[in-house]
């Protein structure tokens, strides 16, 4: 056998024992359905750890969501012999009821949706990356035993004091003449506090190496932009967090690792080219030659009245946002035909055609309340994130 093929046997073999002990879930102290309790409990880790790492997973393109949905139904409760999903298919009994599983299996379908349609390969990288943690934890403090089932040290028996002897002399085996004082106690030195490692310290300072470099080379390679550099910034303050889940502290990194979390998911999902156009825009142009070609705003809300065209001719014209949202309002008559979309995620309301979640688009034709013919309109309204409303009134 080579190698590599040791190496990927070494891994199976790690994964197998996961699945063997894998985390319980447990009933007391959990906040939803107890899987990072039960994964911190498994490996001794702060549960705040592992909490975070969800919410992280879960703003970095929502894998965090089904990783948490999967954990619920493939990970027992505690008092239970096998998980919901094995129970569903008769491998033993669980506390869930089988409707309850089913639910979460439904949520399961648009939970993934949404996270391979929010990015293909990002979203398989960041699965990779979670199964090599799991893959480090169980191959580093597999062997623990799970902190709620540790047994207790059974103390030793005390043997009863005989009647009336002193405290110093339990058996009793000097004679009562002998009763001496009872020995005063030594002060005992205080014991030296153990030095935490300086896990947050030292991440903090790596990071902000990593910027700086990543600033000073924008100016050469032009992939280092604003969203790559707080992604980078982002996998520093993780890694931390990592290594302080082994050797204990860096906890304050979580308060450095959310805003950087939001920051991110922020960047990746609204798309700015350049510095960010933001505000409201508001137009309600009077003759064809007034309707621009295109309304375009980076953070806010575009309102287009079309009302006070004339009864005839023909108009085209494109409203677009990054975050916001656009509205509108066409006259009772025209026939409009309107293309609208939300990219990444949004709620879309276009002429009684409805739609709403992640990468939406609703398009089609309406002749109004006469029928066709008089003013003709084409619209394209497309937002990145946000709402897109087209109506009449």
């Amino acid at each position: 056998m080579s190698g590599t093929e040791k190496a990927l046997q070494g891994v199976a073999d790690t994964l197998r024992e996961f699945w063997a002990h894998r985390p319980v879930r447990p009933r007391a102290g959990r906040k939803l359905g107890g899987v990072a309790t039960g994964i911190a409990l498994r490996y001794q880790i702060d549960p705040v750890i592992v909490r975070i790492a969800f919410v992280a997973l879960a703003l970095s393109g929502g894998v965090g969501l089904p990783m948490y949905l999967a954990g619920w139904l493939l990970l027992p409760e505690e008092g239970d012999a096998v998980s919901p999903l094995e129970a569903l298919v008769n491998k033993g009994s669980s506390s869930m009821s089988q409707g309850q599983t089913v639910l979460l299996g439904v949520l399961m379908f648009p939970a993934l949706a949404f996270t391979f349609g929010s990015g293909g390969f990002q979203v398989v990288v960041t699965i990779a990356a979670s199964v090599a943690c799991i893959y480090l934890l169980q191959k580093n403090r597999g062997h623990l035993a799970p902190a709620a089932t540790l047994p207790e040290t059974p103390a030793s028996p005390v043997t009863p004091p005989v009647p009336g002897a002193p405290a110093w002399d339990p058996l009793g085996a000097a004679p009562f003449a002998w009763d001496l004082p009872e020995p005063a106690p030594r002060p005992q030195p205080p014991a030296p506090r153990p030095r935490k490692p300086r896990v947050g310290a030292v991440t903090l300072g790596v990071t902000l190496l990593v910027v700086a470099a990543s600033a000073i080379a924008g100016a050469w390679v032009p992939w280092f932009t604003v969203p790559h550099v707080v992604g980078l910034a982002l996998a520093v303050v993780a890694a931390g967090l990592l290594v302080g889940s082994f050797v204990g502290g860096g906890r304050a990194l979580i308060w450095l690792l959310i805003p950087l979390s939001v920051a991110g998911f922020g960047l990746t999902t609204v798309g700015f080219d350049g510095p960010p156009n933001l505000g409201n825009v508001e137009a309600t142009p009077k003759t064809l030659a007034d309707v621009k070609d295109r309304y375009e705003l980076g953070v806010g809300s575009v309102t287009l009245d079309l009302r006070e065209l004339p009864d005839s001719g023909s108009v085209k014209t494109a409203l677009e946002s990054d975050l916001g949202e656009l509205v509108v309002r066409v006259p009772q008559n025209a026939d409009v035909t309107f293309e609208c979309e939300a990219s990444s995620i949004g709620e879309l309301d276009c002429l009684g055609r409805k739609a709403d979640g992640s990468s939406v688009r609703v398009d089609g034709t309406d002749l109004g309340s006469d029928g066709e013919g008089g003013l003709k309109i084409d619209l394209d309204v497309h937002t990145s994130v946000g709402n897109v409303r087209v109506f009449r009134d």
